[in-house]
């Protein structure tokens, strides 16, 4: 008898393992169809457009299968770029409450402050931005993010906490406009000095700036040499910015033989408007009114442009004293041609405008508005 009963105990381990296992799979089924059967009636409310009782009935698959918090990030994104910050931030909020891997949470973070972002409430974005700047993944993102809150509440001293962050990212925009809020900063306070400026020229060469504010307390202060070292640098560096710099040089003293080669430079390599402009009127008067005239015939069949035309026609009327008013009046009509056109735009969104700003209006990028190019460009 006991030999029988030890023969039946593997048999009936066997059977116990067999119905456990049905068992399980009989739930995993079952959870798996109250999944199914969940999602599909929040996709129904979508569909039917009661995204209130959808974003309830997709919440509760939260606390049953956290495999699907990409669905839940894509959702919530288009919600925010629908407007709907609320509908997101409720999205997102839940799956911040989640234990889930540190990589994957801090995504969540960054998109949760983003959505706080995005509905004014900046306190609250900033609070979780700041525990991301140190991530190895996140930090220039969330930089970046930081420096929007501070641009929105005009913050401009906050800034300079993070230049360390900043200095470790490999991010020319991020040093950019590091420079141009510490800039900012100093205005209220009237300590916009020559060595703040100099520091700030120094640590952030890729920023114009600091070189440019610092030209122009030069020039105030009557220190051409000062200001001409910066301008010269801006010259080298961002060519397309001679249009604005060329009338400062013009008060910092330059030789008749610099100031020809530095137009040269200009006119010649960089094909710069404002500077064959420039160098013909320098013609006109050092050398001859023909010789800036078939320069800039040269010029205008190599790069057409309504500003070299302009100066042709004022060329030409001092030659030719029968044709002065007929050309004068032409003149008149480019001039008001010209006075419509926009001087300014911004390289990034194409933002346009007759006003210069260091912060673009439209797509918040620091010193991305420049001087126009083109037909109608400078």
């Amino acid at each position: 008898m006991l030999e029988l009963l030890f023969l039946l105990l593997p048999v009936a381990a066997a059977y116990g393992w067999f119905m456990g296992r049905n068992s399980v799979k009989h739930k995993e089924l079952k959870g798996r169809a109250n999944i199914t059967r969940n999602l599909s009636s929040g996709l129904n409310f979508l569909l039917t457009d009661q995204e209130d009782k959808a974003i309830e009935q997709l919440l509760e698959l939260l606390d049953i299968e956290a495999a699907t918090i990409e669905t839940y990030l894509a959702l919530a994104n288009l919600f925010r770029r629908k407007g709907d910050w609320d509908k997101a931030i409720r999205i997102h909020e839940k799956l911040h409450q989640l234990k889930l891997p540190k990589p994957q949470a801090q995504q969540i973070q960054f998109e949760l402050a983003k959505d706080y972002f995005s509905a004014g409430l900046y306190d609250r974005a900033e609070k979780l931005l700041v525990n991301l700047v140190k991530s190895p993944v996140l930090a220039e993102a969330a930089l970046k993010q930081l420096f929007s809150i501070f641009i929105a509440t005009h913050e401009w001293h906050k800034a300079q906490q993070y230049s360390d962050a900043v200095d470790n990212t490999d991010s020319r925009s991020l040093r950019i406009a590091q420079a141009n809020m510490q800039i900012e900063a100093l205005k209220p306070q009237a300590q916009q000095t020559p060595d703040a400026l100099l520091q700030l020229a120094e640590h952030y060469p890729a920023a114009i700036r600091p070189k440019y504010e610092l030209a122009q307390w030069a020039i105030s202060r009557q220190q051409p040499q000062l200001a001409k070292s910066a301008l010269l640098y801006i010259a080298q560096h961002k060519p397309q910015w001679s249009a604005d710099i060329l009338p400062m040089l013009q008060q910092c003293e330059l030789a008749d033989d610099e100031w020809y080669q530095l137009l040269s430079q200009l006119a010649n390599k960089q094909h710069n408007i404002s500077a064959i402009v420039e160098l013909a009127r320098w013609l006109a008067e050092h050398g001859s009114a023909t010789a800036a005239e078939q320069f800039l015939l040269d010029k205008l069949k190599q790069q057409p442009g309504i500003r070299l035309f302009q100066q042709l026609l004022q060329i030409r009327q001092q030659q030719s004293a029968p044709a002065a008013d007929v050309l004068s009046s032409v003149e008149e009509l480019v001039n008001a041609y010209l006075e419509k056109k926009s001087l300014y735009s911004c390289r990034n969104c194409g933002f346009k405008t007759r006003k210069h700003y260091w912060l673009c209006p439209s797509c918040q990028q620091w010193e991305s508005v420049e001087p126009i190019r083109g037909i109608d460009g400078r």
